[in-house]
């Protein structure tokens, strides 16, 4: 089980870039999350990658119409969250931004204060 170590409850992708130099085609979907904002978890891995971190971005993804509780017949709007996790690798915190590099991309996070 990995050990949450900090939590930044707003924070955007800024970028991924891959870092291993492989072909790009296998990678494109990290690029998707670029500009995403959310609640930024850093965990330290305890078993896949002892005293590595790793990142989850938790996001809004939009709203759905579903049935309201208690009442069937009307409609309620609810959201959809999504997230996404990292690799484990080496974290590096620059103030109001966080680095992450692993073994295949390096991402960086833009904390936000609200």
């Amino acid at each position: 089980m990995p050990k949450l170590i900090r939590q930044y409850p707003a924070a955007i992708l800024e970028s991924a870039v891959r870092s291993d130099g492989n072909d790009h085609a296998s990678w494109e979907w990290r690029e998707k999350y670029i500009g995403v904002e959310g609640v930024l978890s850093v965990y330290e891995s305890i078993n896949k990658a002892p005293g590595k971190c790793f990142f989850r971005m938790e996001y809004y993804g939009g709203y759905k119409l579903m049935p309201a509780e208690g009442s069937p017949d009307e409609l309620e709007i609810v959201g959809e969250g999504r997230f996404f996790t990292t690799s484990p690798g080496e974290m590096t915190d620059a103030g109001d931004e966080l680095w992450l590099k692993t073994r295949n991309s390096e991402y960086v996070f833009k904390l936000i204060q609200k």
